[in-house]
């Protein structure tokens, strides 16, 4: 059986505030961290305008802390009710932490899209590339989300069911066009106080980047 290398323990609250909620199939489900989780209707701790008003049909079922490995590990009791017709999946600083490599990463994210191609048919997947932030700009960490980025978007050409979501060459986070790609240039007016996660600025630019990827789907 599959077992993830971290604690259940230390999730069980978010996957079963998500299993407490109606279930709303055929939307356009969002799969991952915290990125996600403060976009939610069922997470308000953070005054952010909740992601299912900002993208129509779309349902949010990320928790934090959550990894790739986790992602894989509850999908049967987080996503496979919902009969997505699209799926969109975000991680990784949370997978360095925790030390798995760029390489492990990969592996356990098309282990989930499989597993969602096998439940649905047709379904549409979206992979998120490492998201801007103002912090992990050490270069260690830089090296380690260029290559993810790299190994993810080498998978996604290999599948014409799987879209990737380019973040960082995107100019909508740069306030300069000159800096695009560049994550120690990203805009630092979209984040709180811990320069990593969005602020309502940062989630109202965030509407605006996922409706333009997800058109096809909306």
């Amino acid at each position: 059986m599959f077992e993830p290398r971290v604690k259940l323990d230390r999730l069980k609250k978010d996957v079963a505030r998500y299993e407490n909620v109606p279930v709303q199939e055929n939307g356009i489900v969002f799969y991952g961290s915290s990125g996600f989780t403060r976009w939610g209707a069922y997470n308000t701790d953070y005054g952010i305008r909740p992601l299912e008003e900002d993208i129509p049909g779309s349902v949010n079922r990320g928790f934090g802390g959550a990894t790739a490995e986790e992602l894989l590990y509850y999908y049967p009791r987080l996503v496979r009710p919902l009969k997505p017709r699209a799926l969109v999946v975000s991680v990784i600083h949370n997978d360095r932490g925790l030390g798995y490599s760029p390489e492990e990463i990969i592996t356990n994210l098309a282990k989930l899209f499989e597993t969602a191609r096998t439940d649905f048919p047709g379904i549409r997947l979206y992979a998120c590339d490492c998201r801007p932030t103002a912090k992990f700009v050490t270069e260690d960490r830089l090296t380690f989300m260029y290559r993810f980025n790299q190994l993810l978007k080498q998978y996604c050409e290999r599948h014409e069911d799987t879209v990737f979501v380019d973040h960082i060459n995107h100019p909508i986070w740069f306030h300069n066009p000159k800096d695009v790609g560049d994550y120690k240039k990203v805009r630092t007016d979209i984040f709180v106080e811990d320069e990593i996660h969005f602020n309502q600025l940062g989630y109202d630019l965030y509407k605006v980047f996922m409706k333009e990827i997800l058109k096809e789907v909306l």
